[in-house]
């Protein structure tokens, strides 16, 4: 995958905000290949599930948010949950924008368009009851 320097800074930028918290799970993790660019992967099972290419920062960043909202909800802290439940309760919703905030601090471009792409993908989390479908563009 041939990406322009613009995105690829992006990207990695990205993973660098990231870092610590992709290299604290044991579930998932994201990997560069020249052949075919950053690629979301299970960790736990590589072979149990296709490999995500992730060719954009909203891509990359889907995948991030998608990650943080799945450790928040089950999270042994949170009280909050509904077993079953499609949408965020309130504590979750401010939990992810709490956790995601922080990982984003470091970044000292694009983290205001980053905090805007989280308010409109947890808009459209709630609106299609945990779904996300293509994340729109940052």
């Amino acid at each position: 995958m041939v990406y322009t320097d613009e995105v690829r800074k992006k990207l990695d930028a990205i993973l660098k905000a990231f870092e610590k918290y992709i290299d604290g799970q044991s579930y998932f993790d994201i990997v560069y290949s020249k052949k075919i660019g950053y690629v979301w992967i299970l960790a736990d099972y590589p072979g149990d599930a296709g490999a995500v290419v992730l060719d954009t920062p909203a891509k990359m960043l889907d995948r991030l948010f998608n990650e943080v909202i799945n450790d928040v909800v089950n999270a042994d802290e949170n009280k909050t949950h509904i077993p079953n439940a499609l949408t965020l309760s309130e504590w979750e919703e401010n939990e992810v924008r709490r956790r995601i905030a922080a990982l984003l601090e470091p970044l000292t471009e694009d983290k205001d368009c980053y905090l805007q792409f989280l308010d409109r993908y947890l808009k459209v989390y709630q609106e299609n009851n945990g779904h996300i479908g293509e994340p729109d563009e940052i």
